[in-house]
Order: C-alpha cells, then structure tokens, then sequence
C-alpha cells in the first residue's frame, strides 16, 4: 500500500484600513499553493511571495534571506559550506587569506 498525501498551504493576509481619507479599506490577501514534493526553494519562493505582498523590497527579502544563512546562531563550519556552494568567502576566511598572503610576500 502506497501513502498518497496532498500539501496545500495557503496563508491569509488581513491588513486594515488606513486613517486617512485616501487610503483604501481593509484588505484581504489569500495566497494558496500545492506544495505537495516541494524542495526549500519552493517554500522559499512562496514565502517571497508573502513578503512582496507585504511590501517588503527585493533588497530587504534578499538581507533577510541571507541573515538566516550567516548568523551567529548557525556553526561556521555551516555558514562556509553554503558560502562555498555560492563562491562567497566569509570575513573571517578573507582576512585570514590575507594574512596568509601578506607571510608569503
């Protein structure tokens, strides 16, 4: 017997109305998706989408996507595997590449 299993997230946005005359009345915002065999990078483009909608800029969305990557709560050896798999460096291995250069001089 094989599970079968459907994964629907929808996430629902209530914002109020502004005080001013101009703004507009009280909005709602309903994002669905089938999620069903999703990979992180699906939830992460949902939740981007949440974000937009919110009025987060693309600018903000990305600081905070790579707040979560490279934080002090995460391990370092963590933080350099990803740093790698996206050709960055973290500023401890650059100054201490350039520490290393400066003793080869």
């Amino acid at each position: 017997m094989t599970a079968s299993y459907f994964t629907r997230l929808t996430i629902t946005i209530n914002a109020s109305a502004g005080d001013r005359l101009d703004d507009p009345g009280p909005v709602t915002t309903t994002i669905s998706a089938d999620m069903e065999d999703c990979s992180v990078h699906a939830y992460f483009k949902l939740f981007e989408q949440v974000l937009q909608t919110l009025g987060f800029s693309e600018e903000n969305i990305a600081t905070g996507g790579a707040q979560l990557a490279f934080n002090e709560c995460r391990s370092v050896s963590l933080m350099r595997k990803v740093a790698h798999m996206y050709d960055l460096k973290l500023d401890e291995d650059i100054n201490a590449d350039d520490a290393d250069s400066l003793s080869h001089s």
